[in-house]
C-alpha cells in the first residue's frame, strides 16, 4: 500500500509514492477508493474512460475527478485500476463490483478532488505527491 494519510485540519491530505506515474494514479486511485469504502472488492465488472490535460497534475485532478464521479454515479468500489498514459491524457480501466453497505460502508463520503498543493515530484527514485480529498 504505497500511500498514508496524513493530518489535515479539515479534508483527507494523502500522500502518495511510486516508481513510475501510471502506478502513482493507479495508487491514488486505490487511495481515494480506501478512502471511501471500506472491505474489498471482487472485480465483477468493468469500465474504462479518457481524460485529458496539459500536464501530469491536471490528467490526475481528472482522472481522480472521473473515478469519484463514476464510483457515486454506477455505485460500483473498484478494486483494479490500470492507466495507461498518451500524449496529454490518460485511459483507465477499471474493475469492481456493486456497493454492498455491509462489505464496504463505513468511509468517508468524497465530494471533489483539490487542486490546492496538488504537485508531483521526484524523490529518491520514487515520484511522490500529496492530494486532498474534499470531504
Amino acid at each position: 500500500m504505497p500511500y498514508e494519510e496524513r493530518e489535515h485540519t479539515a479534508d483527507i491530505l494523502m500522500h502518495v509514492w511510486a516508481q513510475d506515474i501510471p502506478t502513482l494514479f493507479e495508487e491514488c486511485g486505490h487511495a481515494l477508493m480506501a478512502v471511501m469504502y471500506q472491505g474489498s472488492a471482487r472485480p465483477d465488472c468493468t469500465y474504462s474512460f479518457t481524460v485529458t490535460g496539459i500536464d501530469h497534475e491536471q490528467i490526475l485532478q481528472a482522472f481522480l475527478s472521473e473515478l469519484l464521479c463514476l464510483t457515486e454515479t454506477e455505485n460500483v468500489v473498484f478494486s483494479e485500476i490500470a492507466v495507461s498514459l498518451n500524449e496529454g491524457g490518460l485511459t483507465a480501466r477499471l474493475s469492481g463490483e456493486p456497493f454492498d453497505r455491509k462489505i464496504h460502508g463505513g468511509g468517508s463520503e468524497v465530494k471533489g478532488i483539490s487542486f490546492s498543493g496538488l504537485s508531483i515530484s521526484r524523490q529518491n527514485d520514487e515520484y511522490v505527491l500529496d492530494i486532498l480529498f474534499d470531504v
